[in-house]
């Protein structure tokens, strides 16, 4: 057991429908900050912090930018290891996250529309004031690291001692659902998914909202991209970027690209609430959407599921979200009533109305 997060259940949950393949949740939402960012973000601070420590030269200081999860899930381990720590967040960033960082004994600094404009801040003005004499930095990118992706990584290591104790092969799962922002969760997955000689074996489909759909994107353009800016409501899973190792991976293996809908997103986190009595934010939801629409699923994968084949989605958790946040996004999505295109692939006219700009 690490000090910085915690082991998760996998359990098979039960959606509406018939003749489904057998689903498993990975409940990431009960990590110390409500994500499965305790993981790799607790990891490279749990790392270094010790690295640090043993030279014993300068005390190490916590620094993150996030667009809520990633820094609250910093705050949290910093305040398990009770060490100082500082995030910045954008303005978009909900008042409620900000306050529960803050919480954490964290100092919060509110900065730019959106994390790259946040990052900017903390490494540029924020980090420059740092007296290197007497403190040593560790910076926390929300994402694009490998201590990260090794965090991460460790939930494959769970999942495969979950399948072994309940006698299932790997041979029947089928599929991993995952939530896609910059990449570091896929990343961890991918890594984990190596280390167990599955990488090839076992498909990951990964889902993005809409107006963040970066590696979507990507993959339809076959070059990575970066968005100048994002329009999804799912501000704690969107970024204008992913990491260069997730376009290289996804390539790679095959992995198979979901783009939701938000209001299709927020509609599955209600029912995900009135079904399971528990909330969910749009950035678990959009994985949380495909066990409720198999069909998608099926099309991505490029085959039909019986009940004799597993699926896992990672639930990835979060922490931004209240029930009435969600009820309120819904009625102004829906009264904005704009026609979506199709869920698992991008048309050509959405990518003319993209801004991106090739990295």
């Amino acid at each position: 057991m690490s000090l910085v997060y915690n082991k998760t259940p996998l359990l098979r949950q039960f959606f509406p429908g018939k003749n489904l393949p057998q689903l498993f949740l990975k409940y990431e939402c009960l990590q110390p900050s409500g994500s499965f960012k305790s993981r790799g973000i607790g990891n490279l601070i749990l790392k270094n912090a010790m690295r640090i420590q043993k030279i014993g030269e300068r005390r190490a200081h916590v620094f993150a930018s996030s667009g809520g999860n990633a820094g609250f899930a910093a705050a949290t381990a910093c305040q398990r290891l009770s060490l100082p720590c500082t995030v910045v967040v954008p303005t978009a960033t909900k008042t409620r996250m900000v306050e529960k960082i803050r919480n954490t004994g964290a100092k919060v600094i509110v900065n730019g529309a959106h994390w790259k404009e946040a990052d900017q801040h903390l490494k540029k003005t924020v980090m420059s004031q740092i007296d290197l004499k007497t403190t040593e930095p560790i910076y926390v990118h929300p994402f694009d690291n490998p201590d990260i992706w090794e965090g991460h990584a460790t939930l494959v290591d769970e999942i495969m001692e979950t399948l072994n104790s309940q006698k299932i092969q790997t041979e029947n799962v089928k599929g991993i659902v995952c939530s896609v922002g910059g990449g570091g969760l896929y990343n961890g997955i991918m890594q984990g998914l190596e280390k167990h000689g599955l990488a090839e074996k076992i498909p990951i489909v990964g889902v993005e909202t809409r107006g963040c759909h970066v590696l979507n994107t990507s993959l339809n353009l076959n070059k990575q991209i970066e968005f100048e800016k994002i329009t999804s409501i799912a501000t704690s899973l969107g970024t204008a970027s992913i990491s260069k190792q997730t376009f290289e991976l996804a390539k790679k293996y095959n992995t198979r690209s979901v783009v939701v809908d938000d209001s299709k997103v927020i509609e599955t986190c209600l029912k995900y609430t009135r079904d399971f009595n528990m909330v969910a934010e749009p950035a678990c939801g959009a994985a949380l959407h495909l066990a409720y629409n198999v069909d998608i699923l099926e099309k991505a994968l490029g085959h039909s599921l019986t009940p004799n084949d597993v699926i896992l989605v990672i639930a990835c958790g979060g922490s931004s979200n209240t029930l009435k946040d969600l009820e309120d996004t819904l009625v102004t999505l829906n009264s904005k009533s704009i026609p979506s295109p199709p869920e698992y692939w991008i048309p050509s006219q959405v990518l003319k109305k993209t801004h991106i700009k090739q990295l």
